[in-house]
């Protein structure tokens, strides 16, 4: 890699590890700012530099010519987006919004917005994490605390907008309705653009089967009025561990080998342990943290008494390659 690819790269993980820290610091106010500033920088300078490299070392595929008495400059992001991604990517959508996001911090960011952005922030976290790996081999899961992965996002943060009318301007709320509306868009571009707000209803005789019920009332069961009520998972007991503790109690039990976060990554995805948000091994919360289940340790504790490491390592590159080719 040239020395300018290096110098950029390294700018980026700076940027983009700040960017984490700021935001899961709940007590540090302008988050979403601060955040937004961060990330799209982090980027702006790791597509320059895949633009850099892939030419070769051209100096003039980032920056412009220089004009006498004036200093020399680079590319915008519009034009790194220009050159890397495709119209309608949902990665590249993704990063505009969040540029937009940026843009409009100079003026104002309504609060009520932060459940819907801390979504599209996820999304981009994931993005940028896949970007530097596979075009430049950098497994940032390696370094990272699996927590600082996660962004901190609430769902009973989340506002009824047709409540906000008395509590904001109208200016204020169409500008709230048009984020919605862009949020919406992005997040049926799928994960790539946005962690989508789902909350399925179920319609049982059983209600206790059910994630919500919508409480009927009136003559003959008619519903005049929903009541939503979200039904609490004991998952505490069924999922209790976080990645870390996974590992810890796995690699308690291994003689031979130990296993570190990129085993586990690797372990996950070959195995499809997270082809659902809610299975037997695997538990979403809330899009944010991850849970896991003892029957996850014993499987991983199994598979890796009886085979070496390195032979899921080779199984995962493979199918990463096959699956970036397509």
């Amino acid at each position: 890699m040239r020395k300018l690819s290096k110098q950029l790269i390294g700018k980026s993980k700076e940027s983009f590890l700040l960017s984490l820290e700021l935001f899961n610091k709940p007590t540090i106010g302008f988050r979403i700012e601060s955040f937004a500033l961060l990330f799209i920088n982090a980027w702006e300078l790791l597509l320059k530099s895949f633009i850099y490299e892939k030419s070769d070392g051209n100096r003039n595929s980032i920056f412009y010519l220089v004009k006498k008495n004036e200093k020399r400059r680079s590319i915008t992001l519009d034009q790194c987006l220009n050159k890397v991604f495709k119209v309608g990517d949902p990665a590249r959508e993704n990063i505009k919004y969040i540029s937009d996001i940026r843009d409009e911090s100079a003026h104002l960011i309504i609060e009520e917005l932060e459940p819907y952005f801390s979504r599209v922030f996820q999304s981009g976290v994931l993005n940028y994490i896949e970007f530097i790996y596979k075009n430049f081999n950098i497994n940032l899961t390696e370094e990272l605390n699996p927590g600082f992965i996660s962004l901190v996002g609430r769902e009973k943060d989340l506002k009824n907008l047709s409540l906000l009318k008395n509590k904001v301007s109208k200016e204020d709320l169409d500008n709230i309705q048009s984020w919605v509306k862009r949020f919406n868009g992005l997040e049926q571009l799928g994960n790539k653009g946005a962690i989508p707000l789902v909350y399925k209803v179920a319609l049982v005789n059983n209600p206790n089967k059910a994630d919500i019920t919508l409480n009927n009332s009136g003559a003959g069961g008619i519903l005049t009025s929903a009541v939503i009520v979200e039904k609490s998972r004991d998952f505490d007991e069924t999922h209790p561990f976080l990645t870390n503790a996974v590992l810890d109690r796995v690699n308690e039990k291994l003689i031979k080998i130990k296993l570190n976060i990129y085993d586990f990554q690797v372990y996950c995805f070959c195995k499809k342990i997270r082809i659902t948000p809610k299975n037997e091994y695997f538990w979403s919360v809330d899009h944010a943290s991850s849970r896991y289940s003892q029957k996850l340790i014993d499987e991983m504790t199994s598979y890796y008494s009886d085979h070496d490491k390195n032979i899921l390592r080779s199984e995962y590159k493979k199918l990463k390659s096959v699956k970036y080719k397509k």
